[in-house]
């Protein structure tokens, strides 16, 4: 009679998955998440009786993707093959960080709105300002956390003329990523030399879709943030058109229709038509 195979041994963790990252994570925003993850798993502070276990896994999934030459090895083994599921007993997810996050912004909903711009800007950069609140608490600080991030990566890839980061920033907001790598490209070779004069003619000259990308975001920034007075008509109206919509207007009458997308609304006066355009276009435009 034949003895019975010996046990499969336990699936490996996902060292990715453990940190809660994405395989592309910048190395410091590996850094970031692994303290934000010690911080919160270790026994002294978790009485959670999977403590110890889930801190030994945090710390040695660090160690491998902290150090370049072992990630890579570790990451030579993922390639082709999807992550392995996680074990039974463990319920928090693929984002171990998503419920403390969904906590925080039902205290302090703004922060939703400031990661979102920076995750426009950079994934990368939305992780780090997403895990740095979580760690440190600081709360009130968001927007000079924001800030301090936003102006370290934008000088990182585009130098130091304030004029020339505000083109890069609407060219990143624009979601025109690769208008936005040549601008990088331009910087690192020509420095303090080029002025955003003339950076902009080059843009537009290669990537001339970029023009009307970059329009949009101004009339959108005019119609959603709306200053005292009227709705600005001729911004509403025009921006519809550059994204593919008509406003029909009723004779006699200051409401209408709005043609957009797949859907015609009704609107009663200007007010409810800028809200319109304003929820349609947030995500395409904001």
């Amino acid at each position: 009679m034949s003895s019975p195979p010996p046990p499969a041994p336990p699936a490996a963790h996902d060292h990715y998955q453990t940190l809660g990252l994405a395989r592309h994570a910048e190395a410091v925003v590996v850094k970031a998440a692994y303290r934000a993850m010690a911080s919160l798993y270790h026994p002294d502070r978790n009485p959670h009786p999977d403590a110890i276990d889930r801190i030994q896994r945090i710390n040695i999934a660090h160690d491998v993707l902290s150090d370049p030459v072992s990630r890579r090895a570790y990451d030579a083994t993922l390639n082709g093959s999807s992550p392995p599921p996680a074990p039974a007993d463990d319920n928090d997810g693929p984002d171990p960080l998503a419920e403390r996050w969904k906590i925080a912004a039902g205290f302090f909903p703004e922060i939703q709105r400031i990661h979102a711009r920076l995750e426009r800007l950079s994934v990368h950069m939305g992780d780090e300002f997403r895990l740095q609140l979580l760690q440190h608490q600081n709360y009130a600080e968001a927007d000079a956390l924001a800030d301090r991030l936003r102006t370290e990566f934008l000088s990182r890839h585009f130098g130091t003329d304030e004029a020339l980061l505000a083109y890069a920033e609407q060219l990143l907001l624009a979601r025109e990523i690769e208008a936005a790598r040549f601008v990088s490209q331009i910087v690192s070779v020509l420095g303090r030399s080029v002025t955003v004069d003339s950076v902009r003619e080059k843009i537009e000259q290669r990537y001339p879709r970029s023009i009307g990308n970059l329009r949009k975001r101004a009339l959108y920034a005019r119609i959603a943030h709306k200053a005292d007075g009227p709705p600005d008509r001729d911004a509403i109206t025009e921006l519809v058109g550059l994204c593919g919509g008509v406003v029909q207007r009723a004779l006699l009458r200051t409401g209408g229709t709005l043609l957009l997308g797949t859907h015609d609304v009704k609107f009663e006066d200007d007010e409810e038509l800028r809200q319109l355009v304003a929820r349609r276009l947030a995500a395409e435009c904001g």
